[in-house]
């Protein structure tokens, strides 16, 4: 009775990897328009969900935030899978409907069979959406670049003030220089560039002196 209790379990077991995977080969063959349907459904659903990330994308850039690496790619992986079915999308207007055996069953079972693999990618793609829940984030502040002395290129009123300036330096009876003047005019500029001359390192500093201001 053990040995028999026993064959019958080793033939169940068998019997059930044989009829399983044969089970979905009928299954590509004889139930191509479920799988059609399924293919267009989870397709719908992933355009849906890539349209709501680049809506928070494009939002995002209006307010200067830079957008994660990680939805960048997912975005694009999203677009190649929806442009690379395509072909597939052509394919099924093609094969027509078939319930029984016929001259097409070959392509419908080759199709449905890739029309299965589809679908479970853009399943999976759709549900690794649900994980970017915040697209961007604030960019850093740019860094201010300042002109260099070889882009300092002064007018005639900073050629005369920065004559001045250097002056003024040299003079023992100087204790403090003043630059007056419209904004924007290059104020600021000018300073930096008497600055970075050889002139201020080499003036010692005596609180004693005298102020001096100079227009520009």
């Amino acid at each position: 009775m053990a040995l028999e209790s026993a064959g019958e379990s080793i033939i169940s077991m068998l019997a059930k990897l044989m009829v399983e995977p044969v089970g979905r080969q009928f299954r590509y063959m004889f139930c191509f328009n479920n799988f059609v349907e399924e293919f267009n459904e989870r397709k719908q659903n992933l355009v849906s969900a890539k349209e709501r990330l680049q809506k928070g994308v494009e939002a995002a850039e209006r307010n200067a935030e830079e957008t994660y690496k990680d939805v960048k790619k997912w975005l694009e992986d999203a677009n190649n899978e929806i442009e690379g079915a395509k072909p597939m999308e052509s394919e099924i207007g093609k094969n027509g409907k078939c319930f029984t055996w016929c001259p097409n069953c070959m392509r419908q079972f080759k199709l449905s069979k890739a029309l299965a693999k589809k679908s479970e990618t853009f399943r999976k793609l759709g549900e690794s959406s649900e994980k970017l829940k915040t697209v961007a984030h604030k960019a850093p502040p740019q860094p201010i670049e300042f002109l260099t002395p070889k882009e300092f290129t002064p007018s005639e009123s900073s050629k005369e003030a920065l004559e001045q300036i250097m002056k003024a330096l040299k003079d023992d009876n100087v204790n403090m220089i003043g630059l007056y003047g419209m904004g924007g005019v290059g104020k600021t500029t000018l300073v930096k560039e008497v600055g970075r001359s050889k002139v201020v390192n080499s003036v010692p500093f005596r609180p004693e002196w005298p102020k001096h201001s100079i227009p520009i």
